[in-house]
């Protein structure tokens, strides 16, 4: 079966579907994933995370955006547990309803947020970001490609690996945008997994936690992670 926007990590034939959502499953630097996870969960469970294909590729309101992709995960069926990673938190709660939720270093999004991720782009290809505070995730989007394409064309880079990483980091503000709109009010997680040094979310006080003594960039690889995430049957 194929659905777009996610990728099967790990099937079995008698499963318990796990949904697990964050932005990407490529690797980025040294940044464990859920397709580490993945292997470490229940061998009766299948497992399905989301990839960069499902987030938006075009401009639109960040709401409509949620309820497009909301929908289009019905297609993964009845589910038995959702994670979340990270800003993925808030779109794990999103879809979770009656299933197990279970949030690994969850951050709450703001607009603060969404522009701190642009001028850090920015700032990689040499510039200073100009955007003004009211700036939504389209507008942010389209000002970063006007500098990335001006200096990677002095660069002599191909116009189409341009396109790509214009394309990456539009659907990323995009993709935060929607965990805005979606945010951490009123969740409550069964669990939620913190690596060494994070900080629980003030919305989030008062859920069930466990610590573990790794630092965040190798918390989903670690098998306590997954262990405590989706208990054996």
């Amino acid at each position: 079966m194929s659905i777009g926007g996610w990728r099967l990590l790990s099937s079995a034939t008698s499963a318990r579907t796990v949904v697990a959502v964050d932005f990407t499953l490529a690797k980025v630097r040294a940044q464990a994933n859920f397709a580490d996870l993945a292997p470490h969960l229940p061998a009766d469970c299948a497992v399905w995370g989301s990839d960069e294909t499902g987030w938006p590729a075009a401009p639109g309101d960040a709401r409509t955006h949620l309820a497009e992709w909301r929908e289009r995960t019905a297609a993964l069926g009845d589910v038995h547990a959702v994670l979340g990673f990270c800003a993925g938190a808030a779109l794990a709660g999103a879809l979770a309803g009656d299933a197990r939720l279970v949030l690994f270093d969850p951050v709450a999004v703001s607009s603060r947020t969404i522009a701190g991720h642009y001028a850090a782009a920015v700032r990689r290809m040499g510039a200073e970001p100009d955007a003004p505070p009211e700036a939504d995730a389209d507008d942010l989007a389209e000002r970063y490609a006007v500098v990335a394409r001006k200096t990677l064309g002095e660069q002599g880079v191909p116009d189409s690996i341009a396109t790509d990483l214009c394309g990456r980091v539009a659907a990323n503000l995009r993709y935060l945008a929607m965990c805005r709109a979606a945010g951490l009010d009123g969740l409550r997680p069964d669990l939620v997994v913190l690596s060494r040094d994070h900080e629980l979310p003030a919305a989030l006080g008062g859920s069930a936690q466990v610590r573990l003594d790794v630092p965040q960039e190798r918390l989903l690889a670690e098998p306590a992670a997954a262990h405590a995430a989706v208990p054996r049957s």
